[in-house]
């Protein structure tokens, strides 16, 4: 039941992660996730025939749009550090950056539609499909056992973590991780609920927000100058999402 499932949510993941080496900058793989809206229709009414009202491709339009345009505005190109040791067959990594991107964006926007096709014959078990999906998709990430060594050891050659001015034993990098792991978890856990209660698109207009909120406040925090463009782009978004919602 899971093994499909299983597998694109693999390749979904290795493809995100693996197009940041390649020279991709982080306002397109911002660009790229948000299209994973368009996506989501396109592959539901070609392959399952779901149909969409105009309201609900307007708005996907309209909030897709302004994550593009905040997150453009957002961005201020830097000379990078490091060149990237990605190559095949001479290609450039930034195009095989985002190949890898399109990629994972129309798996992800089929994942969503599995997932339905799933709920709908085996009942929806929202715990139940989240263990198993992470579970069963760990022996694929040995294959990057180097990778996840390397990045094991860099972890442990960070500072101590300071706490209420003490050093305590545990690595900065570590305490990180750690918070990251429950604060995703908690991410986590609540997608997969969602997921069993209502369509792909709604849950996919849901993680979008979601991720332009991210975005928006850790903008916020390091204190960036708020232009015109970032006003328009945030419009855009709100309104699209009231539209969405029908409450326009």
């Amino acid at each position: 039941v899971y093994l499909k499932i299983v597998c694109i949510f693999f390749v979904v993941n290795f493809c995100n992660n693996y197009a940041i080496k390649c020279d991709v900058y982080f306002p397109l793989f911002i660009i790229f996730k948000s299209g994973s809206l368009l996506a989501n229709i396109i592959f539901g009414f070609t392959l399952r025939g779901h149909v969409y009202t105009p309201r609900e491709i307007f708005s996907v339009f309209i909030v897709t749009g302004g994550i593009v345009i905040f997150t453009l505005a957002s961005y201020e190109r830097k000379p990078s550090t490091s060149a990237s040791d990605v190559e095949f067959f001479g290609i450039p990594p930034f195009f095989i950056g985002v190949a890898l991107l399109t990629v994972a964006l129309m798996l992800s926007a089929y994942l969503g539609v599995c997932q339905e096709d799933m709920y709908k014959v085996h009942g929806k078990h929202a715990k139940e499909s989240m263990f198993m999906v992470h579970t069963l998709s760990i022996p694929g990430f040995l294959l990057l056992g180097g990778e996840i060594t390397d990045a094991f050891h860099a972890a442990n050659n960070t500072e101590q973590l300071n706490l209420f001015g003490y050093d305590l034993i545990i690595p900065v990098a570590w305490a990180n991780i750690f918070g990251i792991c429950i604060l995703q978890y908690i991410c986590i856990n609540n997608v997969y609920r969602l997921t069993a209660l209502t369509t792909s698109l709604n849950v996919t207009m849901v993680i979008s927000l979601r991720k332009f909120i991210s975005l928006f406040v850790s903008f916020s925090v390091f204190g960036n100058p708020f232009n015109i463009f970032h006003f328009c782009g945030a419009f855009f978004v709100f309104v699209g999402s009231l539209m969405f919602s029908k409450v326009l």
